[in-house]
C-alpha cells in the first residue's frame, strides 16, 4: 500500500503586521492544537480558491478516507502532536513549476510559498487571547490557473530533533512524515503579504507569502 507521505524544507523570512481578528478558542484547547488549527483553516481556505484536489497530491491510498475534509483533520491531529513533540519548525505550502529544471539542477521553480514559522513560548499562554493577523492566505492565480503546476505541503523539522523525528509515523501518527526526495528552487520569489497570530501578547505563528514576479498581478 502506498504511504501518503509529506517532506521537509527549511527557509527563513521576515514579517510584518496587518490587519487583527479575533478568534474564538475554548479553553481545553491546547496551545499546539490552536496553532495547527491556525494552519488547516488556512488551508481549508487555500483549497476552495485553488480548487486543488488535496487527496490526489497527498497521494491518499483507497484505504483511507477520501474525503477532504476528513484527511485535513488527520493533518490537524498531527500537526499538532508534531508540535506538542517540538519536532517542527514551520510549514510550507508550494506550487512550483510542474518539471525540474536541468538549469536548476534538477530542482523545481517555484512560483508561489506560504511559509508559517512557528514560536511556541515555554510559557502557557491564555488560549482565549488568540488571534489571527494579515486574513488568509492569498495565491495568484496565475500560479495555477490555465496552467500545469506542481503542489507540496511540507514541514521544517527541529534540527535538534534528529532522532525523535523518525518516529513521525504511523501509528502513532495518521501520516508517515518523511524527507521530500524533490527540491525547489525559491531564488526568484518576492514577499508581498504577510499574517500570523498572537496568543496572550506573543506571536505564535508568523506567515509570509512570496511569489515569483512573472505570476503576480495575472
Amino acid at each position: 500500500m502506498a504511504r501518503p507521505s509529506v517532506g521537509a524544507l527549511v527557509d527563513v523570512f521576515a514579517a510584518t503586521e496587518e490587519t487583527t481578528e479575533a478568534t474564538v478558542i475554548p479553553r481545553i484547547v491546547t496551545q499546539s492544537q490552536q496553532i495547527a488549527r491556525y494552519f488547516t483553516d488556512d488551508l481549508k481556505y487555500f483549497l476552495r480558491e485553488t480548487e486543488f484536489n488535496l487527496i490526489r497530491y497527498l497521494d491518499i491510498p483507497d484505504d483511507y478516507p477520501q474525503d477532504t475534509e476528513e484527511v485535513i483533520e488527520m493533518l490537524y491531529e498531527d500537526i499538532s502532536h508534531l508540535i506538542r513533540d517540538k519536532l517542527i519548525t514551520g510549514i510550507n505550502l508550494l506550487i512550483s513549476d510542474p518539471d525540474p529544471d536541468a538549469n536548476l539542477r534538477g530542482a523545481y521553480r517555484l512560483r508561489y510559498h506560504a511559509l508559517y514559522q512557528l514560536e511556541v513560548p515555554k510559557r502557557v499562554l491564555k488560549l482565549d487571547d488568540a488571534k489571527r493577523f494579515g486574513g488568509y492566505l492569498a495565491p495568484p492565480p496565475a500560479a495555477w490557473r490555465g496552467t500545469r503546476y506542481r503542489f507540496a505541503l511540507l514541514i521544517d523539522w527541529e534540527p535538534s530533533a534528529n532522532e525523535k523525528r523518525r518516529k513521525a509515523m504511523r501509528p502513532e501518527y495518521c501520516f508517515d512524515w518523511v524527507p521530500e526526495q524533490a527540491s525547489f528552487d525559491a531564488r526568484t520569489l518576492v514577499r508581498y503579504r504577510s499574517g500570523g497570530m498572537t496568543m496572550d501578547g506573543a506571536q505564535v505563528v508568523t506567515r509570509d507569502e512570496l511569489a515569483s514576479p512573472d505570476y503576480q498581478g495575472q
